[in-house]
Protein backbone atom coordinates (compact mmCIF):
# COMPACT_ATOMS: atom_id res chain seq x y z
CA UNK A 1 0.00 0.00 0.00
CA UNK A 2 2.75 2.29 0.85
CA UNK A 3 4.46 1.90 -2.42
CA UNK A 4 1.61 2.65 -4.77
CA UNK A 5 1.04 5.40 -2.56
CA UNK A 6 4.59 7.18 -2.93
CA UNK A 7 4.67 5.70 -6.25
CA UNK A 8 1.39 7.98 -6.96
CA UNK A 9 2.54 11.13 -5.88
CA UNK A 10 5.98 10.83 -7.60
CA UNK A 11 4.33 10.69 -10.74
CA UNK A 12 1.67 13.29 -9.82
CA UNK A 13 5.01 15.92 -8.61
CA UNK A 14 6.45 15.00 -11.77
CA UNK A 15 3.78 15.85 -13.85
CA UNK A 16 3.42 19.07 -11.63
CA UNK A 17 7.16 19.94 -12.70
CA UNK A 18 5.99 19.24 -16.30
CA UNK A 19 3.05 21.53 -16.70
CA UNK A 20 4.69 24.38 -14.25
CA UNK A 21 6.89 25.97 -17.35
CA UNK A 22 4.12 25.67 -19.87
CA UNK A 23 2.13 28.15 -17.95
CA UNK A 24 4.79 30.64 -17.92
CA UNK A 25 5.82 30.27 -14.57
CA UNK A 26 9.55 30.17 -13.60
CA UNK A 27 10.61 27.01 -12.03
CA UNK A 28 12.42 28.99 -9.43
CA UNK A 29 9.27 30.91 -8.31
CA UNK A 30 7.54 27.55 -7.29
CA UNK A 31 10.79 26.37 -5.67
CA UNK A 32 10.16 27.26 -2.13
CA UNK A 33 6.87 25.27 -2.72
CA UNK A 34 8.58 22.34 -3.37
CA UNK A 35 10.49 22.69 0.26
CA UNK A 36 6.36 22.09 1.69
CA UNK A 37 6.11 18.92 -0.77
CA UNK A 38 7.20 16.25 1.61
CA UNK A 39 3.75 17.80 3.84
CA UNK A 40 1.90 17.70 1.17
CA UNK A 41 2.56 14.51 0.16
CA UNK A 42 2.71 13.26 3.63
CA UNK A 43 -0.76 14.35 4.21
CA UNK A 44 -1.78 12.05 0.71
CA UNK A 45 -1.32 9.23 2.27
CA UNK A 46 -1.39 9.30 5.80
CA UNK A 47 -5.03 10.27 6.39
CA UNK A 48 -6.52 7.59 4.29
CA UNK A 49 -3.77 5.16 6.25
CA UNK A 50 -4.94 6.39 9.65
CA UNK A 51 -9.07 6.21 8.43
CA UNK A 52 -8.09 2.62 7.19
CA UNK A 53 -6.12 1.26 10.73
CA UNK A 54 -8.59 3.07 13.02
CA UNK A 55 -12.03 1.07 10.79
CA UNK A 56 -9.21 -2.25 11.31
CA UNK A 57 -9.20 -0.79 14.95
CA UNK A 58 -5.30 -1.49 14.56
CA UNK A 59 -4.89 1.10 17.19
CA UNK A 60 -1.13 0.03 18.19
CA UNK A 61 -0.43 0.65 14.22
CA UNK A 62 -2.20 3.79 14.21
CA UNK A 63 -0.87 5.71 16.95
CA UNK A 64 3.04 4.81 15.54
CA UNK A 65 1.98 5.91 12.14
CA UNK A 66 0.41 9.57 13.72
CA UNK A 67 4.02 9.89 15.99
CA UNK A 68 6.12 9.38 12.78
CA UNK A 69 3.90 11.87 10.69
CA UNK A 70 4.38 14.68 13.38
CA UNK A 71 7.83 13.56 13.63
CA UNK A 72 8.24 14.29 10.02
CA UNK A 73 6.23 17.49 10.30
CA UNK A 74 8.16 18.77 13.10
CA UNK A 75 11.47 18.02 11.02
CA UNK A 76 10.53 19.51 7.99
CA UNK A 77 8.74 22.64 10.04
CA UNK A 78 12.47 22.94 11.70
CA UNK A 79 14.03 22.48 8.29
CA UNK A 80 11.95 25.05 6.66
CA UNK A 81 12.10 28.00 9.04
CA UNK A 82 15.97 27.10 9.08
CA UNK A 83 16.29 27.58 5.37
CA UNK A 84 13.98 30.73 5.79
CA UNK A 85 16.33 32.18 7.99
CA UNK A 86 19.02 32.02 5.87
CA UNK A 87 17.65 34.30 3.17
CA UNK A 88 17.12 37.50 5.94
Amino acid sequence: MHIIAVTIVIILLWLINLIIPTLGYQLNTFGAFGLMGIGISQLIYVIPLIIRLRQQQRWEVMKGVIIGAVLTALLNGGCWLFILSQFQ
